[in-house]
């Protein structure tokens, strides 16, 4: 990871992580615990963490990867880190604590029961959502990693949240409209998309300003969310 300089393009660090992984295809996020901020990023043999003022390597955690494809990026909730991957991996929660000028992370459970290959999850109210390997739609528990329910829905696909509900897209086309609740799976609707292209449909949807917003190839869609 490097850090530049978005006036000039110069570097401002470059941070050294042990074994030097390569990158992976999750997208790092932002974390401050304990006053430290942070960027937690998955890459091909790791989720590590790494501070944001001067790029020193702060932690990481090998028990989510594969040695294949690390594609959703990591989950940030009250303190605790949620990565996880495909190819029969799983997901692990680390709690991070501060240690000094240091972070500790350490691992509060493995899950098997959510093996995420790719299309991301979500957090709400302290549940856990997204697909697991060979496609049902999971809600667990986050701090215990317990299974509320599961369903195959439309099969294995991209999340996103938003007022209440699940964006569930199939990478086979179907969209499903999904109630964000533990108590079980509560099915809104269902939609086909139109001009599906013969790939699967791996774009993550995006809801923003009423709309729902679907890529399919070189197919932008944009749907109205707030008509009657």
């Amino acid at each position: 990871m490097v850090a530049l300089d978005k006036r000039t393009g110069d570097v401002i660090w470059r941070a050294s992580v042990p074994d030097n992984p390569s990158a992976a295809y999750a997208s790092p996020i932002v974390v401050e615990v304990g006053g430290v901020r942070q960027y937690v990023n998955f890459t091909s043999s790791a989720v590590v963490g790494i501070r944001a003022g001067d790029g020193e390597f702060l932690w990481q955690n090998q028990s989510s990867a594969n040695e294949t494809a690390n594609c959703s990026t990591s989950l940030f909730d009250n303190g605790h880190v949620f990565s996880a991957s495909g190819y029969g991996t799983g997901g692990t929660l680390l709690k991070l604590t501060p240690n000094g000028k240091g972070i500790d992370a350490v691992e509060v459970y493995h899950t098997r029961d959510m093996k995420n290959q790719h299309g991301g999850m979500v957090i709400v109210d302290g549940y856990l959502y997204g697909s697991n390997d060979p496609g049902l739609l999971m809600c667990l528990k986050l701090e215990s990693g317990k299974v509320m329910w599961k369903s195959r829905s439309v099969g294995k696909g991209s999340i996103a949240y938003a007022d209440g509900h699940l964006y569930l897209r199939s990478e086979e086309g179907p969209v499903a409209l999904v109630e964000a609740t533990p108590e079980g799976y509560r099915e809104k609707g269902v939609f086909e998309q139109t001009r599906r292209s013969d790939w699967p449909a791996w774009a993550h949807p995006v809801v923003a300003d009423g709309k729902l917003f679907l890529r399919d190839m070189n197919v932008l869609q944009c749907y109205d969310l707030t008509r009657k």
